[in-house]
């Protein structure tokens, strides 16, 4: 006889309090969604796939809405098209082996060397999903951003590979190296280059060391507040890619201290972003300004990114949702399956 497994529940971390960007959500978001999908109605893609990429479009807008809520229209339109992307790419490429990975990323990647020829109709539809938001971030960057962006893009189809290959070998890096690997797999970098172009920050100040390590800081707290409320979906289904995930297989904690200990380090990182943002140096009123809202705008997408997550049913059905506005805890069951080697 079976005996039925008592329900495991886990405390989530209050990690917002003290932090000083409110949420709010982009005026333009009705606009900017219509004109962001507008191409799907003569799209070739298969019905089915544009079905699809309809679903992926709105999680997309909701998060965008959210993290972006300062950007005009035209801006909005392209911050919609790329979270867009990633979601499409990361749900794609989540089920594929390495190899299969591979092929995916070259597929998308050969949309940005001809971004004006729609894609065959063979094609996997997350290459014209990218093509289309490939198109709109042309029109908004001089040249040399765009390279940046393209790197940045590359840099994450190269890690999605990584993560594929990773968990089909069930492979686990030690942590620094996992992160290392997560801050490209998370997308954020192609994500916050449009914070960038919004502000006209010019090349030297984009790269000064100050706004690098912002940046990442930024990039940090997204990814551990990502990964703290992503965590009970991801192991249920044996999703290994999670820094809780990690941090429980490489120093044995229980899933409640993993948890507590990916809450402390994001409090570290959360005073040194603090700190930093007290050195910016001084390059003058007009780029101070432009500076200090870049700097607004990184508050903004980790404040958009927390609240997306416990708004939306992309980790929580609304029953749990409702269990953590009362109780602030949430259940965790036993995954399916593992592609973490024991």
């Amino acid at each position: 006889m079976s005996v039925a497994q008592a329900a495991v529940f886990i405390k989530l971390p209050d990690i917002t309090k003290g932090w000083p960007w409110p949420r709010l959500r982009n005026d333009h978001f009705e606009e900017a969604a219509a004109a962001c999908t507008e191409w799907l109605k003569d799209s070739a893609l298969d019905p089915k796939d544009v079905e699809v990429a309809r679903r992926g479009y709105n999680f997309g807008f909701t998060l965008a809405a959210l993290a972006y809520p300062t950007l005009d229209k035209d801006l909005l339109v392209v911050a919609f098209h790329i979270l867009s992307a990633l979601f499409m790419i990361d749900d794609f490429t989540d089920g594929e082996k390495g190899s299969e990975a591979e092929s995916t990323a070259q597929t998308i990647l050969d949309v940005f060397a001809e971004p004006y020829n729609q894609r065959p109709k063979d094609d996997e539809y997350v290459a014209e999903v990218t093509r289309q938001y490939w198109l709109s971030a042309i029109g908004i960057s001089p040249p040399w951003q765009q390279e940046r962006a393209l790197r940045h893009f590359e840099e994450y189809l190269d890690a999605t590979v990584i993560e594929a290959s990773d968990r089909e070998l069930g492979y686990v890096r030690d942590f620094e190296d996992f992160l290392r690997i997560r801050r490209k797999t998370s997308g954020i970098l192609p994500s916050f280059w449009v914070i960038e172009c919004a502000q006209h920050l010019p090349e030297d100040i984009v790269k000064h060391e100050t706004i690098i390590t912002l940046t990442t800081c930024a990039m940090d707290l997204i990814i551990y507040d990502n990964d703290i409320y992503s965590y009970p979906k991801e192991r249920a289904v044996g999703s290994t890619h999670n820094s809780i995930a990690i941090a429980a297989h490489n120093f044995g904690f229980p899933i409640q201290e993993a948890i507590d200990w990916i809450a402390g380090r994001r409090e570290e990182v959360a005073r040194k972003f603090f700190e930093i943002r007290d050195e910016v140096p001084s390059w003058g009123v007009d780029l101070d300004k432009q500076v200090g809202s870049y700097i607004d705008g990184l508050g903004h997408w980790v404040r958009g990114n927390f609240e997306w997550c416990l708004e939306t049913d992309r980790y929580f059905s609304k029953e749990q949702l409702q269990r953590i506005e009362a109780t602030g805890t949430v259940e965790i069951r036993p995954p399916v399956s593992s592609s973490v080697t024991k």
